[in-house]
């Protein structure tokens, strides 16, 4: 009776684990909504990676050695999709170099004299300020010489709100354009680099699938039909995008571009969420690029927002 009674037990854990990794390994492919509860699942699925491993360990004690392998098993897939591309092999002829810094500002809440400090810690030549206004922006462009640092700028940010999107750059801009599709500012203008060369630099922020999923997967969309429409061959694209690689719309947005978390390796280091009880658990914060190649990458946090701030270096390819 007692061995009948564990092979039950290890059918149970069989049939669930079987169960559970076949979620886990659909989920990071499916691209509906169902009201936003599959795009925030996603945002789970480095976390439920790790969940998955630490429970394949109690089947162990239980001798279900199916169970814990189709667990472990479940964990590795579904994760793949999740981590950072590391597209080797796309190297190029390096005419200039860039730091870039994206950031998002929450409402403008976040403090300008400390988010001053951390740009001018990296010495950044293009800073992507989203959820910003006017008046945050004078703030942080008074401190630490930012003012003439960084003395171009895309257009004033939207009245009447905390919506705004900005440029602040080194270099001269040119080509203003705003990109459509989302509730939030989207700007993009061309940097014209010490050289001669060109790059074209968006500040991008679709609005987060949380109370608004439709919204978020129409910025998406919009957002990647305009980076395969702008006919620049060197782009970078900064922001907040409320989106990570775990989301199958982000992937195919990133699909022709580099991430500058790459100089990081695979492992999708979180931006979000900063100041909660609960500690960040997905990187949607990304600065990206095509005709370019990361050469390093780093984050920070700045109080007074709920993002952590990303530092992408990059070598700019030669036309």
């Amino acid at each position: 009776m007692g061995t009948a009674r564990r092979s039950r037990t290890r059918l149970t854990w069989t049939v669930g684990a079987l169960v559970t990794a076949a979620v886990a390994v659909v989920l990071p492919h499916l691209d509906v909504l169902l009201g936003g509860l599959v795009p925030i699942a996603q945002a789970l699925i480095p976390v439920g990676a790790i969940a998955l491993l630490v429970i394949a360990v109690v089947p162990l004690f239980f001798r279900a050695w199916a169970a814990a392998l189709i667990l472990v098993a479940g964990a590795v897939l579904s994760g793949i999709p999740a981590l950072t591309p590391l597209r080797a092999g796309t190297e190029c002829a390096a005419e200039a170099t860039m730091t870039v810094v994206a950031f998002n500002a929450k409402f403008a809440g976040a403090d300008p004299a400390l988010l001053a400090a951390r740009i001018a810690d990296t010495d950044a030549d293009i800073v992507a300020l989203v959820e910003t206004d006017e008046v945050h922006i004078e703030a942080v462009l008074s401190e630490r010489g930012l003012a003439a640092a960084l003395p171009h700028r895309t257009r004033e940010t939207t009245e009447g709100g905390v919506r705004g999107s900005v440029i602040l750059s080194a270099f001269p801009l040119h080509g203003e354009q705003d990109i459509a599709g989302s509730v939030f500012d989207q700007v993009a203008a061309v940097a014209t680099l010490p050289g001669g060369e060109e790059v074209r630099v968006a500040a991008v922020h679709p609005p987060p699938p949380v109370g608004q999923p439709v919204d978020w997967r129409t910025a998406i969309g919009e957002l990647d039909r305009w980076i395969g429409e702008v006919p620049d061959e060197r782009l970078i694209v900064a922001g907040d995008l409320n989106a990570s690689y775990a989301h199958p719309g982000f992937r195919q947005l990133a699909s022709t571009l580099r991430s500058a978390a790459e100089a990081a390796g695979p492992i999708p280091w979180p931006t979000w969420p900063q100041e909660r009880p609960v500690p960040a658990f997905t990187a949607i914060d990304h600065i990206l690029a095509r005709g370019a190649v990361p050469t390093g990458w780093d984050s920070f946090s700045v109080p007074g927002s709920d993002h952590r701030g990303v530092v992408g270096d990059w070598a700019i390819c030669s036309g």
